[in-house]
């Protein structure tokens, strides 16, 4: 009984860090897109990161740039940061706000069921409820995942609509060569680590969802022997009575 309560606590605390990995992924970027163009030695990458989150909130899309061998006097461009609404990217917006509920959902759910299966003490029944919210919370993971990856091409394509050659607009990650205000330049495009942290997420979500499985009922004590039936001995034999 003791050893199942203690991984009782210890898929607990795994679920609660599965769920702190899903709203860590939902305020880092989930999606990078960079352009290198190269001209006489001098080189600028410019890569936009996209954010889950609100498609009107500042910031959801973020530009660098890094340079090098830039002539004197030509400064690297500063980065800059937007919303999906003001690029304008409304199609790829909703996805991004759909995976960012999804993420916050998720972490709710999780950390509940971490903090039931915390509190399910001695009881194996109050676990149940924890090993339900774990689970869900590990498929909003997976499907938060998988959706971006199966919508997000098709809704850059509608944002895009003048779209040439390969691009996020045609595959979920890829690299190709592009031109850049007339100046030939490479480009690259995929996932960012906001998204492969929320795999992440579903394996230790997973983890701990099978240690709280394991250990969702107490092994039952043995029963203690039955104490062996006295014994009577015979009744000593009694004379016949005398005629």
């Amino acid at each position: 009984m003791a050893d199942n309560k203690k991984r009782r606590r210890l898929g607990a605390i795994v679920v609660l860090i599965g769920a702190i990995l899903l709203i860590v992924a939902a305020f880092i970027p989930w999606y990078a897109w960079s352009q290198k163009a190269t001209i006489e030695g001098a080189s600028i990458t410019g890569t936009y990161n996209f954010y889950p989150g609100l498609p009107s909130s500042n910031g959801t899309i973020q530009t660098t740039y890094s340079c090098s061998g830039l002539p004197s006097g030509f400064p690297c461009p500063s980065g800059t940061s937007t919303s999906y609404n003001n690029l304008p990217a409304n199609n790829t917006g909703q996805i991004a706000e759909s995976g960012f509920f999804i993420l916050i959902v998720g972490f709710i759910l999780g950390f509940i069921g971490a903090i039931m299966g915390l509190m399910s003490g001695g009881n194996p029944r109050r676990a149940a409820p924890a090993i339900a919210l774990a689970l869900i919370a590990m498929i909003l993971g997976i499907v938060a995942v998988g959706m971006f990856a199966g919508l997000l091409p098709g809704a850059v394509a509608k944002d895009t609509p003048g779209h040439t050659g390969s691009g996020p607009w045609s595959t979920f990650f890829g690299s190709g060569n592009t031109t850049y205000h007339g100046i030939p330049a490479s480009s690259n495009w995929g996932p960012a680590i906001g998204w492969y942290l929320t795999i992440g997420a579903f394996v230790v979500l997973l983890i701990g969802l099978l240690i709280l499985l394991m250990a969702r009922k107490d092994m039952a004590e043995p029963m203690p022997a039955a104490a062996p039936a006295p014994t009577t001995g015979a009744p000593p034999a009694t004379p016949p009575p005398s005629s």
